[in-house]
C-alpha cells in the first residue's frame, strides 16, 4: 500500500512539473515614434512559440506586459513586435471608431514591423523606438 501511494505521488509530482507552461519574465518598457513618446495604442510580443503578451501603451509611452494575467510579464526569448496607435475619432455617446494610424502601418503587423526584441530574465525597460512618416 505504501509502494503504491509513493507511485501515485511521484506521478503526480512529475505532471504537475511537466505542466508549469511557458517561463514568463517582468517586462515593460517605452514606445517612442520619431524620439517622442505614444500617447497612446497597444503593443503586442509575439514570441517564436506561445502566446503574445499584450499592454495598453501610457500617455508618457509606457507599458507593462501581460500574457495569462495582468502584468505576469512575457515570455522568455525572442519575439516580433506589432504596435496599434490610431487616432481615437469616437463622437461623444457614440460608438468607438477608430481613424487614421499615427504611426507607420507596416509596425500594425507581426510580418511587416521589422521590431524584435530578446526577452530574458533581469532585462532592463524595453525601448521601442519606431520611426517615419
Amino acid at each position: 500500500m505504501a509502494r503504491s501511494f509513493l507511485v501515485i505521488l511521484l506521478a503526480c509530482l512529475i505532471s504537475a512539473g511537466c505542466n508549469r507552461g511557458p517561463t514568463l519574465v517582468p517586462a515593460s518598457g517605452r514606445v517612442t515614434f520619431n524620439g517622442k513618446p505614444l500617447e497612446t495604442g497597444a503593443i503586442m510580443v509575439q514570441p517564436v512559440a506561445g502566446p503574445a503578451a499584450q499592454a495598453k501603451i501610457g500617455p508618457d509611452g509606457t507599458f507593462q506586459l501581460s500574457t495569462f494575467k495582468p502584468g505576469d510579464g512575457a515570455i522568455v526569448g525572442t519575439a516580433t513586435v506589432r504596435v496599434f496607435c490610431r487616432k481615437d475619432i469616437t463622437p461623444p455617446g457614440g460608438e468607438q471608431a477608430w481613424g487614421p494610424s499615427l504611426i507607420p502601418e507596416r509596425y500594425n503587423r507581426f510580418d511587416t514591423s521589422g521590431v524584435t526584441v530578446e526577452i530574458k530574465a533581469g532585462m532592463p525597460p524595453l525601448e521601442i523606438s519606431l520611426s517615419g512618416k
